[in-house]
């Protein structure tokens, strides 16, 4: 290849490295947009491990020691169930899992038996009980703080005695030390050796068994279809046993034997969640497999917390990688849009290049042959540099949706100038026969009726496909899992029609600003209307590519204040008030006292205080009662987004006391009224209307979940309950005022405010990212309209001097020159504006119903999607500034560069 062939020189060379340095631009952020969410996902994925409690981040796998002592032949020892876990970890290892650092480690685990001999710490209703554990890695999860680790165990006149160690907490609340001694039936005695201290308590070795570390209060629960049990409780502890003692514990109790296995997950991209969520899944399914040297298996069931964490990844992360890939999709074609533009624009500035090639006799394949080799010198490297600088920014697996988009990109600007070319060859080519042939004028009539005709064969194609697209995707919605094309460019589509509706238009408000404007003195608005009225079929394409930027523009910001409006929303429904006090664990009761100085708190807008007690209805039934001043409850409900509460329907009357009951409820309670028995007060209680949840009112136990009636205060008089609830609204609420102050008239109160809800929902991490993305993508559309509209005014620009040169030596003066230039340019950009606010205020309504928000917002509550005014002014704007600066340079550097220049380059 000579240089002649690939030469960049001439005319076209400023177009031809600016059309290189858009590709270099665009491809990087084709590339860059998608790495960068597979990179906020992976953020997020690894601050959602970081959360999980380690025992999900481990494969667990248990057998009963029957079981596991056939495959063994007899007895086992402490190696067999190390050996075993060797053989698990080595088939967890074949099957690609990642295995932590950690070493997994095995044990046993017998049942709790009563113990005597404990300290006065575990005096209870009922005698404590303890567990025997045995680990095989306790010298190297604990801390040895007295005493020694277990040796030997020895059978003595029939009575096995263990050597143990235990916690420091369990020492502590059984009464014991190094020395110590418990009897457990039928005929064992545990002698304690040794208090250990975790080393690291949020490990899986301790988390598996919370009791192993500190012992805890057990409380039976309630029996079914009865009131909460009397059975008293009973403290629960664990002890350890050595090696050597194995063999003593499995012949004294029936034991567990399990094995843990920690996984290794801190490196986790976002796009390994599929493939390490089918070998979990795989490796569960199978189970694990161990066997002894006589090649006895048995075969371990397999669980883990890991798998359900990774699915409800996937599935939110799905959700959400949908709704991006509107955004995508749509920036795709945004920048292969506005790479097409740059294209016309370096086939424009060479065009008296090619012009001669053809004169010289140069077939079009060689004119589209030379254009081609020119681009590619320049565009090429341009996008291998953008692609290397967004691989470079967002380190990391990358994704294939990225790379299509870049290829997309690199195409349009490889084929946009030899297409471009050979296309105004042709036309001119046409022309000029056309031109030969003006007497016969049926020719030219067929001519124009053919371009017609193919034009609204072209835009009719173009509004089906448009109104099609839309159809699918409200229909059938977003495909989950991946970026399905034709249903993700709804804001292409949509572009599209506004598009074609603005193009015919356009043209028409033109002509009539044109007719007004020739009965005005001055020629600087007719000239520029007229040239705008000329360039208006040229403006196709940059009035879709402004058009599709706002629209993606807007899409963004519409989806971010829908989230946001969502969180709003789910946090007034998890809290149901700004600050919400639960009295009940209080030592002190909530007197109006302490009522008062909580409301004085800054901010405080309206507070209500809520009595909860059980309640028993005539037919034996019990519901939860929350009892409140209904004006006062009111006030505070119209400070939140609830419905107004019908405080009038619990105003004082004769007769039965009204209340609100819950739809559960509604069944115990007929219409017609019926006997309440709250403590010692019996009221006759009528209801008058459906209650809904009372914020911090939690269903009293015993009582069936959602069963409660809401009971004006003035019914109870003087037997009315002490208040635990209090709620509190306000828009400037001082949680931090608001804490102390309940911390010192309410110690032990516990407080939950709406604002800490609301930050746990928008600082998710998966949405956290998906937010990223979303402004990222948007800021990018605005950056591409700017882009778009500089290539508009730069491929008029020649036109537009040569035009000012002429008026100027006709006396055209620097303020007309000016009013020229905005008359001939604005009509476009508020053309493009117009389509841009349509698509805007359509596209919400269009494909709201196709999108859900729950992954958003951690609801499955609709949420409105409606378009926000502020970022389209603020994108208008500064499309009116940017053409403006452009024009006031461009007539400055006229005004510089003299009249000359210009009208040299028309000869």
């Amino acid at each position: 290849m000579t240089r002649a062939w690939v030469r960049i020189g001439g005319s076209g060379a400023a177009a031809s490295v600016a059309l290189a340095l858009l590709v270099f631009a665009t491809v990087a952020i084709s590339v860059a947009l998608p790495r960068a969410s597979v990179g906020h996902r992976t953020v997020a994925l690894r601050q959602t491990l970081a959360a999980v409690p380690a025992t999900s981040l481990a494969v667990f796998g248990s057998l009963p020691y029957t079981t596991f002592d056939v495959a063994f032949s007899g007895p086992s020892d402490a190696s067999d169930l190390t050996a075993a876990g060797d053989q698990l970890a080595i088939g967890l290892a074949s099957r690609g899992l990642p295995l932590a650092s950690v070493p997994f480690w095995s044990g046993l685990t017998s049942g709790y038996t009563v113990v005597t001999g404990a300290g006065p710490g575990t005096v209870s209703a009922l005698a404590p009980r303890m567990e025997i554990l045995y680990r095989d890695r306790l010298a190297g999860s604990s801390r040895l703080t007295a005493g020694r680790l277990p040796g030997s165990g020895v059978v003595s006149h029939g009575q096995v005695v263990l050597q143990v160690a235990v916690t420091g907490a369990t020492a502590a609340r059984f009464g014991l030390r190094p020395g110590s001694r418990l009897g457990m039936a039928p005929d064992v005695t545990l002698e304690v050796t040794g208090i250990v201290t975790p080393t690291d308590p949020g490990s899986a070795f301790w988390g598996v068994d919370p009791i192993a570390a500190a012992p805890e209060l057990s409380v039976p629960p309630p029996l079914r279809d009865a009131p909460p049990s009397a059975a008293p409780p009973y403290w629960k502890g664990s002890c350890f046993i050595s090696p050597a003692e194995v063999p003593l514990l499995e012949t004294t109790r029936p034991v567990t034997v399990s094995w843990v296995v920690p996984l290794s997950v801190a490196h986790l991209s976002a796009g390994q969640v599929t493939g390490l969520t089918g070998r979990l899944s795989g490796a569960l399914a199978v189970g694990g497999l161990v066997s002894n040297s006589g090649h006895l298996t048995d075969q371990v069931p397999l669980s883990t917390g890991l798998l359900a964490v990774l699915a409800g990844f996937t599935a939110e992360d799905q959700a959400i990688g949908d709704v991006l890939g509107l955004m995508y999709v749509s920036l795709a074609a945004i920048g292969v849009v506005t790479v097409v533009l740059a294209a016309a624009l370096v086939a424009t500035r060479r065009g008296r290049e090619f012009a001669v090639m053809r004169a010289r006799g140069a077939s079009l394949r060689q004119v589209a042959w030379r254009a081609l080799a020119s681009s590619a010198a320049l565009t090429l490297p341009a996008a291998a540099a953008g692609a290397g600088l967004a691989v470079l920014l967002t380190p990391g697996q990358g994704t294939a949706v990225a790379w299509w988009l870049g290829a997309c990109a690199l195409a349009a600007a490889l084929a946009g100038v030899p297409l471009v070319a050979m296309a105004r060859l042709r036309a001119a080519s046409g022309g000029r026969r056309r031109r030969a042939h003006l007497t016969a004028g049926a020719a030219g009539a067929t001519a124009r009726r053919i371009a017609l005709a193919r034009r609204v064969v072209v835009e009719g194609g173009l509004a089906a496909a448009a109104v099609g697209g839309i159809i699918v995707l409200r229909r059938q919605g977003l495909s989950a899992g991946g970026v399905d094309v034709f249903s993700s460019v709804a804001p292409v589509l949509v572009a599209i029609l506004a598009a074609i509706a603005v193009v015919h238009v356009y043209p028409v408000v033109l002509r009539l600003l044109l007719r007004l404007a020739r009965g005005r003195d001055g020629v600087s608005a007719f000239v520029g209307l007229s040239r705008a009225t000329r360039a208006a079929p040229a403006a196709i394409a940059v009035v879709f590519a402004l058009v599709l930027a706002l629209a993606v523009v807007a899409f963004g910001t519409m989806i971010d204040d829908a989230v946001h409006r969502g969180d709003v929303a789910e946090s007034w429904s998890e809290v149901g008030a700004d600050a919400v006090i639960n009295a009940s664990t209080s030592p002190r009761a909530l007197t109006p006292a302490a009522a008062r100085e909580i409301a004085a708190v800054p901010g405080a807008a309206a507070t209500a205080v809520v009595a909860v007690s059980p309640g028993t209805l005539a037919s034996g039934s019990v519901v939860t009662a929350a009892v409140v001043n209904p004006a006062a409850y009111a006030r505070l409900v119209a400070g939140t987004p609830a419905p107004a509460f019908p405080a009038a329907s619990l105003a004082r009357r004769a007769g039965p006391v009204p209340v609100l009951v819950s739809a559960s409820a509604a069944e115990a309670l007929p219409s017609g009224g019926t006997g309440l028995t709250i403590g010692a007060r019996r009221l006759t209680v009528r209801p008058v209307g459906r209650a809904r949840a009372v914020p911090g009112v939690a269903t009293v136990p015993g009582v069936a979940a959602g069963s409660f009636v809401v009971l004006p205060s003035w019914a109870l008089g003087g037997a009315l309950p002490s208040p635990s609830v209090m709620l509190v609204v306000g828009p400037h609420l001082d949680d931090g005022r608001l804490a102390a102050t309940v911390r010192r008239v309410l110690p032990g109160a516990s407080v939950t405010d709406r604002r800490s809800a609301l930050a746990a929902l928008t600082g998710a991490p998966l949405p956290t990212a998906a937010h990223d993305s979303i402004i990222e993508g948007a800021a990018a559309a605005a950056a591409f309209s700017a882009l778009i509209l500089l290539i508009s005014l730069l491929m008029s620009a020649q036109s537009r001097d040569m035009t000012m040169a002429r008026l100027a030596t006709m006396g055209l003066a620097r303020g007309q020159a000016r009013w020229l230039v905005g008359m001939e340019t604005l009509p476009q950009v508020a053309a493009a504006i117009a389509g841009g606010v349509a698509s805007a205020l359509v596209l919400g309504p269009l494909i709201a119903p196709s999108i859900s928000l729950a992954a958003f917002t951690g609801s499955a509550a609709g949420v409105a999607i409606r378009t926000e005014p502020v970022p389209l002014v603020a994108c208008a704007v500064g499309l009116i500034l940017v053409a403006a600066a452009a024009l006031a340079a461009q007539v400055l550097m006229a005004r510089r560069r003299g009249v000359a220049r210009p009208l040299r380059l028309g000869e």
